[in-house]
């Protein structure tokens, strides 16, 4: 596998991820793994266009501003807090801020106001960021591969 090819790394390490990450939402190792690869699409993206990591994840997040909380999650996740980040109101996110807890109220995993959502809601992996904004880790994970995945800038190998 060429996993230093966008379409290969999307096709065959970050959407079979984020399907399994649907399927299985509240399972840690999966929401952070998750978070890791998409995140580290970048590296994948600088490496084929010959640039900077930092640069391209820089891009990616002026489009897809999720990309940032992806980027937060999994920096915390690796490093266990979150020490420097382009969004100053994400730093201090820390690993332990992942829990169990409902899932969003709606299907674009955006809660009510002040976090609330259906008290039938399934559980998923959730992250409060420093911020103080909820987030449904597996809806997160999935808008921000459907929103690569339609960049096709980012597909030009």
């Amino acid at each position: 596998m060429a996993f230093s090819n966008p379409q290969v790394y999307m096709a065959e390490l970050a959407g079979p991820l984020c399907r399994r990450l649907k399927a299985e939402p509240t399972a840690y190792d999966l929401a952070i793994a998750t978070c890791i690869i998409l995140y580290h699409f970048a590296d994948v993206v600088a490496h084929v266009r010959g640039g900077k990591p930092h640069e391209v994840a820089d891009e990616i997040a002026a489009k897809v501003p999720d990309f940032h909380t992806i980027r937060a999650i999994a920096n915390a996740g690796k490093h266990v807090e979150l020490t420097r980040h382009p969004k100053s109101e994400l730093i201090g996110l820390r690993a332990e801020h992942m829990v169990r807890g409902k899932g969003a109220a709606f299907s674009d995993g955006s809660y009510f106001a002040g976090n609330v959502t259906w008290s039938d809601m399934p559980e998923a992996v959730v992250v409060e960021t420093p911020d103080g904004r909820l987030h449904d880790v597996p809806h997160l994970c999935a808008r921000v591969f459907k929103a690569l995945c339609s960049d096709t800038e980012l597909f030009q190998v």
